[in-house]
Order: structure tokens, then C-alpha cells, then sequence
């Protein structure tokens, strides 16, 4: 947790990030580590992305923007939870990526015409199928059977 902190979030950080997993009946885990790029032309060099994509997680690893540049955008947070829920989702449960970029969208409480491209495809698909308060109940059905709920 030293290392979130070292990251200047705000106090309110891990209670948004607990409460996201409760609500999503797993157990919060920060068990991942943060690579800050030196600069946009080597975060998209890592990662493939476009410059408007503030990180990426990986197998364990979030990959950011210079966060300098994160912190300009008053993005860093919001980029440092999205990829933190990648993270816990990957961990607890086995789902097609649309419906986990869609869940993480969700549960921030991104709405549509606030994303594009594929964050907001993957969105609009969420909630064309699920009410919010039946996220969890959708997302259980991919569960890992070796993970106990919560």
C-alpha cells in the first residue's frame, strides 16, 4: 500500500477501491506494480496504445504515461483505478475482454458519450445487457472456480 501512497493519490483512493470490490464481492488486491513510462513516445512504444489511453495493465504490471502528464490530464487516479480493477478482475474471474472493460467503465460510473471507440463500444454492450446492481450476479458466472466468493 507504501507504493499507492508514493503515488500522491488522494485519501479517498483505497475507499472507492474497496467499495468497487465489494460491491463485485471479491477481495481488494494492490499486489501489482507500476511502471511509469519517461515519456508518451515510450508509452505507446510498450504498449501499442494512443496517447489518450492514460495505462494499460499487463500480467501484474500497470504501464503508465509519464505521471507528470497524468496528473496535467487530473487523470492519475482514474487511470491508476481503471488498471487496478483490470487487475482484481483478472485475478477473480474469466471474462471476454468487451465485458471487462465494460464492467471497469461501469463501475466508475463512465457514461457513453463520456468514452469513444472500443471503451465505449464495450460500455454501450455492457449495459445493454445488465442493470447496474446485476453486474455482480453477471460477472460471478465467470468466477475462477479455484476463487472463493466473497
Amino acid at each position: 500500500m507504501e507504493e499507492m501512497i508514493n503515488l500522491e493519490l488522494g485519501k479517498d483512493f483505497l475507499d472507492r477501491f474497496t467499495k468497487v470490490c465489494e460491491f463485485l464481492r471479491i477481495e481488494p488486491n494492490l499486489d501489482v506494480m507500476v511502471f511509469e513510462c519517461g515519456s508518451l513516445v515510450e508509452f505507446h512504444e510498450i504498449t501499442g496504445m494512443p496517447y489518450h489511453t492514460g495505462g494499460v495493465y499487463h500480467e501484474g504490471v500497470i504501464y503508465t504515461q509519464p505521471l507528470d502528464v497524468l496528473r496535467r490530464k487530473n487523470s492519475l487516479e482514474e487511470t491508476i483505478l481503471h488498471e487496478l480493477l483490470h487487475h482484481v478482475l483478472e485475478m477473480y474471474f474469466d471474462l471476454p475482454r468487451w465485458m471487462e472493460e465494460g464492467v471497469v467503465l461501469a463501475v466508475l460510473g463512465v457514461k457513453p458519450e463520456e468514452v469513444f471507440g472500443y471503451h465505449r463500444d464495450c460500455l454501450l454492450r455492457l449495459i445493454g445487457k445488465v442493470r447496474y446492481e446485476e453486474i455482480p450476479d453477471l460477472v460471478d458466472r465467470y468466477r475462477r472456480s479455484s476463487v472463493e466468493r466473497r
